[in-house]
């Protein structure tokens, strides 16, 4: 690995930040012949003149122009995770960004279980579809629906069972379906991504039905929200509605389950876990999601 002096870096964005030799001493508490002593050794360890001085004039050469874009976001990413060991050593605040769908149905049930363990610390959700940026939004943890796979960040899978149809008992009231190709008779209840009803019937052999039919909401909360009135059918991962189910306000009109490619995971940067109360948090998580998940007998 190759560096300059760091010293010498942080007085030339210093000084490229205020424009002024005088203004970087200042802030940085060294005078500024130390400063102007500091860009020279940094133009000289670099070969390339960074700055155009004059007696009432200073200003970025072009290789400095090009020089403080390339290392700005490193200042920036290093300024973003010392703000957070910082505000996490001063406060009691874990912040968790997922979408309401899985804050209502799996997180929030469970969330108590953590509180009690750790009465002085506030959990604070933020529920959203976007994608956020953890690091410049100030969160500490997101949950996200995919593969798996982020770069630059940890990853840890909380969510993989099968997904399951479920409907109200409402809906069946009348007939209940004996095999996949009989559950065409009621509405297929969709996520926005509407993925999930096809790979379901792949799994049983059929792929000459239209599975793109039915009401298409943003989330499954909504999905499961529809089933419970009585709407249609929707297909689920189980964990997600294991009250339901075991209130028997949700049934399974068939009990054929399909696995998914895509998961729920726990999403963070390094930086996260620094405090011993955000690895107390993520421990917790993983393991109240591995006991979730292992309640139930895969096929």
């Amino acid at each position: 690995m190759t560096l300059p002096p760091l010293q010498a870096l942080i007085c030339f964005a210093t000084v490229a930040r205020h424009r002024s030799m005088k203004a970087a001493a200042e802030e940085l508490c060294i005078t500024a012949s130390a400063v102007s002593q500091q860009i020279g050794r940094l133009e000289a360890w670099l070969n390339v003149r960074l700055f155009m001085r004059g007696p009432r004039f200073l200003a970025l050469t072009a290789e400095g122009h090009i020089y403080l874009r390339a290392i700005q976001p490193a200042f920036n990413q290093i300024s973003q995770a010392t703000q957070r060991v910082v505000d996490n050593a001063c406060q009691s605040k874990i912040t968790v960004s997922c979408t309401r769908g899985f804050a209502i149905q799996w997180l929030l049930p469970r969330l108590g279980a953590f509180e009690k363990l750790h009465p002085g610390v506030e959990v604070q959700i933020n529920t959203t579809n976007r994608v956020v940026n953890l690091s410049s939004e100030g969160i500490d943890f997101a949950v996200r629906h995919g593969a798996g796979v982020y770069p630059g960040l940890q990853s840890h899978c909380l969510v993989n069972d099968h997904l399951l149809p479920v409907c109200s008992p409402a809906l069946l009231a009348q007939n209940r379906p004996g095999s996949p190709r009989e559950l065409l008779n009621y509405p297929l209840l969709h996520d926005e991504h509407r993925l999930d009803w096809r790979l379901w019937f792949d799994t049983q052999g059929i792929d000459d039905v239209d599975t793109d039919k039915g009401p298409v909401f943003i989330d499954s909360n909504g999905v499961i929200e529809a089933a419970l009135a009585g709407r249609g059918v929707a297909l689920v991962r189980r964990v997600l509605v294991a009250e339901a189910l075991s209130r028997g306000r949700l049934i399974c009109p068939l009990a054929i389950t399909a696995a998914s490619p895509i998961a729920y995971y726990l999403v963070y940067d390094e930086s996260a876990v620094l405090q011993r109360m955000s690895r107390d948090f993520r421990d917790w998580l993983l393991a109240t999601a591995a006991s979730a998940e292992h309640r139930w007998p895969q096929p």
